[in-house]
């Protein structure tokens, strides 16, 4: 049962739900459950990033996801709000960059 629903900014709003018995949990319900998102958000790296905020303009992880969260059609599901969310959020952002564009963590862009 949803228990509140709290705005995240950009895409909507991020629905934090009652488990079964009773506790509230705040790791989001992503409805994009094929996206990049689904598979590298787990409850671990939510647990470990979802309080925090980026010091250039205030982002969060909830706001980064809001997309794969609020709708079912995302591949990436995922925007970085700034700079800071890059590397602030690099546990998730890294390893969805990577696979998106089918490259490895050692990869060195040349230009």
């Amino acid at each position: 049962a949803v228990v509140s629903t709290q705005s995240t900014g950009g895409c909507g709003s991020s629905q934090i739900a009652a488990g079964a018995n009773g506790a509230i949990s705040n790791f989001p319900n992503i409805q994009s459950t094929h996206s990049l998102v689904a598979k590298h958000v787990t409850q671990e790296i939510w647990d470990k990033l979802h309080e925090h905020v980026t010091a250039t303009s205030g982002f969060t992880l909830a706001k980064a996801i809001a997309c794969a969260v609020e709708f079912d059609n995302q591949h990436c599901g995922i925007y970085a709000g700034d700079w800071d969310s890059y590397k602030d959020f690099a546990a998730v952002f890294d390893p969805i960059i990577q696979e998106y564009h089918g490259i490895s963590a050692d990869a060195k862009h040349t230009s």
